[in-house]
């Protein structure tokens, strides 16, 4: 295998790999991508041959890290961040590299996510055998058994034989119903983040959703000097909760959680954080001692407690757990404190063609029985990710749903996987060569997107596509 550049440099569509042999190919190269290459990377003894399928013309970005705004800060701060377990200051080591202060002052900063692609991405260039690392700016279409391994369809016709396949496909956006949609209404994916910040200033702008992605959008918006009015609408009209200043990182345990359903355990949370309170400490401690034990609150859950959850507690739940820095929670109280932003809570029944250009917003705010309507030039399309596999318009996923290779996950969320990460067929049977890491093992694990998670899910694999620590499988 010839030498390469940088990883992002190295194989495009027009050097056709024909019928090239790996010893793993990636599916996907956002984060969870690159961090399995970081893992396979790091290994001892003979570099293994590595493909990562991935259109974007740069790795380490996916939906998350894509964004070239330096408004759009990490929602952890640097010191928790690296990509490498065993060293968890390899993050801020970079950004002292970079320029940006010493290391004691970098510890509790929230760096830019555009800052952290870059890191991953000079993470796998700057590893020894990256040279046996290729980049196909491709896109995969189908996966089949072949012997021991597969190949990988990819959509210019190439065809690539793997001893081992990693799904890293990420998150997709959930799209607006086309009900919704009418002739001359103007939507902007809030992942789409120049389509964003091009909205004009004085526009009145409808977001749709309040989570994550509203408060991306919101920021850009802010930050683009936008005069005009911004209405957000979702059910439960919650935004994400500010990060506090990092405390003492004790395992608080959750023996007593783990018998407990839903509402009990959400009742034992609140009498723990009144007495975290009482004794001076701020709630968000209380949600940072659970978070190494997400997985297991979430498997210890029974399909009826689970199904309570999502019906019941996750959009509380995530407010509390997935929170912001505190200076971008400042942003967003000054744009509703000046009245510019409102989060109403309420169901949206309509858009409509408004005579003067954009769209008529009609909603149904919560606890009550009549209809309110708002113009809006411009709908952002924040409603969250897609985690039913069937709905998700990938050829990949279709393809291996219609032939049996893969199977929705718990409660129809992500697809269904081992401990291990390996991919279980429609017949129950997990494909020791099929991997899958992320988003998609949301229903499995549920705390499975973020980088702590991701890291130590990428060791797992490169573990069992090295050889280092071959386990049976449950």
């Amino acid at each position: 295998m010839p030498a390469c550049a940088p990883p992002s440099e190295c194989m495009t569509p027009a050097q056709d790999p024909g019928d090239a042999s790996f010893d793993a190919v990636i599916v996907g190269g956002g984060a969870a991508g690159a961090l399995v290459a970081i893992r396979l990377l790091m290994r001892e003894g003979d570099a293994l041959r590595i493909a990562i399928v991935e259109p974007d013309a740069q790795l380490a970005r996916g939906a998350a890290y894509s964004t070239a705004q330096p408004e759009h800060l990490l929602n952890v701060i640097a010191s928790r961040m690296s990509a490498v377990a065993e060293d968890p200051v390899h993050f801020v080591r970079f950004l002292v590299r970079d320029g940006q202060g010493e290391a004691a002052a970098l510890d509790n900063v929230f760096a830019t996510r555009r800052d952290y692609a870059r890191y991953l991405r000079h993470t796998l260039e700057s590893l020894p055998g990256s040279e046996a690392l290729i980049h196909l700016h491709d896109r995969a279409i189908d996966i089949e058994r072949a012997g021991a391994g597969h190949v990988v369809h990819l959509a210019s016709g190439a065809r690539l034989r793997a001893s081992h396949v990693v799904l890293a496909l990420g998150n997709a956006a959930r799209p607006l119903p086309a009900y919704l949609l009418h002739e001359g209404v103007r939507v902007a994916e809030s992942w789409d983040y120049a389509a964003v910040a091009s909205i004009e200033p004085g526009a009145d702008v409808c977001i749709l959703g309040s989570g994550l992605s509203m408060v991306d959008a919101a920021l850009t918006l802010a930050h683009g000097g936008h005069r005009g009015r911004i209405l957000v609408l979702s059910r439960h009209g919650l935004a994400p909760l500010p990060h506090a200043v990092p405390g003492a990182q004790h395992d608080g345990g959750i023996d007593d959680l783990l018998p407990l359903g839903v509402l009990q355990r959400w009742r034992r949370l609140r009498q723990r954080i009144a007495t975290a309170i009482e004794a001076g400490e701020p709630w968000q401690w209380s949600f940072d001692r659970l978070r190494p034990h997400g997985q297991a609150l979430w498997r210890s859950l029974d399909d009826t407690q689970r199904r309570r959850f999502l019906r019941h507690a996750v959009r509380y739940w995530d407010i509390h757990r997935h929170r912001i820095a505190p200076q971008v929670a400042a942003t967003l109280d000054g744009l509703r404190q000046r009245g510019q932003l409102e989060i109403v809570p309420a169901r949206l029944r309509a858009l409509t063609a408004d005579p003067v250009g954009g769209s008529c917003v009609h909603f149904r705010p919560r606890h009550t029985a009549r209809e309110h309507m708002r113009h809006a030039d411009w709908i952002v399309n924040a409603t969250g990710v897609e985690t039913n596999i069937d709905l998700r318009p990938d050829p990949l996923l279709q393809a291996l749903r219609a032939r049996g290779g893969i199977l929705p996950g718990p409660q129809g969320i992500g697809l269904a996987s081992s401990d291990r990460g390996h991919v279980i067929d429609s017949r129950g049977r997990p494909d020791p060569h099929l991997f899958v890491i992320g988003a998609l093992r949301i229903g499995e694990l549920w705390e499975s997107i973020a980088i702590p998670e991701l890291r130590e899910q990428a060791r797992q694999i490169a573990d069992a596509i090295s050889g280092a620590h071959p386990m049976p499988e449950n």
